[in-house]
C-alpha cells in the first residue's frame, strides 16, 4: 500500500474497468469522493469520507459482487474473480477434506498451513511448542492480527523517492484481480512519483511466463519497474508462485549485474 485514501478509490477504477459496476455508480463516486488534493498528502493526513461518499462506496462494492450487506464477504476483496475459502479449521481438525483448488489456486492454503503447524507430529519435527501452550497456534491472517491502523495511512513513496534518488533500483509487483491494493492504483501513484523525479516512461509492454500472458510492464527510467501479474491477487506469492519467483529472480539478477 503506498497511499492508502487512494487505494480507496482505486478499487472502484478497477471494478469499472472490469465492468463490475456501471458508468453511473462510478461517476457518482468519482463526484462525490474525489476532492482530494493528492499533492497535499502527509503523513498524518487520513481521508475522511463524507456520509454520501461512504454509503455510495458500500453500495457499489455490493453491486460489483453482485451481493447484499448480509452476505458480502471483505474476503471477496482479496481477489475479486475467486471466491474466498468457505471452510474452517474444524473440518480438517475432523478429517473433511475441503476444496482444494478453485481455478488453479488454493484459497484454503492458510488454513491447510494453520492446521499442518498444530499437528504433534510435525511440532515434533520442527522441535515447535516445546514448553506445551494451552492454545493452538494460529497464523497471523486467521488470529485477528493487532496492529496499528494509523500506519496504513503513513505515505510511501517519499521512501520510495529517497531510494530512487541515492539510485537503488526498485521492482513492484501487483496481481489484477487485488481489490484491496488495485494495481492501477499504484501505477498512478509511481506515475506521479516518477514525474516528481523527471523521470520517463520509457517502456510500456506486455510481458511474457512460459510463452503466456504474464501481465502488464511498466519501466520508468533505469531504476523502476512495476509489474501486473495475471491472475494474481492479494497474495500474488499464492496465487501465483511461479511467476512471483521469475520476477523476484530476474530483479536479483539484473540488480547483480
Amino acid at each position: 500500500m503506498l497511499r492508502n485514501k487512494l487505494d480507496d478509490l482505486a478499487k472502484f477504477d478497477l471494478f469499472f474497468s472490469r465492468e463490475m459496476i456501471n458508468n453511473s455508480v462510478y461517476n457518482q463516486i468519482k463526484k462525490e469522493c474525489n476532492a482530494i488534493d493528492e499533492n497535499n498528502y502527509f503523513f498524518n493526513l487520513k481521508a475522511i469520507w463524507s456520509a454520501t461518499c461512504k454509503n455510495l462506496m458500500e453500495q457499489a462494492i455490493l453491486v460489483a459482487f453482485k451481493t447484499d450487506a448480509n452476505n458480502y464477504l471483505p474476503l471477496k476483496l482479496f481477489d475479486i474473480f475467486r471466491d474466498p475459502c468457505a471452510e474452517n479449521e474444524q473440518d480438517l481438525n475432523l478429517g473433511k477434506q475441503v476444496v482444494e483448488l478453485i481455478t488453479e489456486v488454493d484459497m484454503c492454503s492458510p488454513l491447510r498451513a494453520q492446521c499442518y503447524f498444530n499437528l504433534p507430529e510435525v511440532q515434533r519435527a520442527f522441535h515447535g511448542n516445546r514448553t506445551k501452550l494451552s492454545y493452538r497456534w494460529k497464523g497471523c491472517f486467521t488470529a485477528n492480527f493487532k496492529y496499528n491502523k494509523a500506519d496504513m495511512d503513513l505515505d510511501m513513496l517519499p521512501a520510495l523517492k529517497n531510494l530512487l534518488q541515492q539510485s537503488i533500483p526498485i521492482t513492484i509487483f501487483s496481481g489484477d484481480q487485488d481489490g484491496i491494493i488495485p494495481a492501477v492504483g499504484t501505477l498512478e501513484h509511481l506515475k506521479k512519483l516518477a514525474e516528481e523525479l523527471n523521470i520517463k516512461l520509457t517502456k510500456e509492454e506486455a510481458w511474457s511466463f512460459r510463452n503466456q500472458d504474464g501481465g502488464s510492464k511498466y519501466v520508468f527510467g533505469d531504476l523502476l519497474t512495476f509489474l501486473t501479474v495475471k491472475g494474481g491477487n492479494h497474495h500474488v506469492t499464492a496465487s501465483r508462485p511461479s511467476q512471483a519467483l521469475d520476477i523476484f529472480t530476474n530483479f536479483v539478477i539484473n540488480w547483480m549485474h
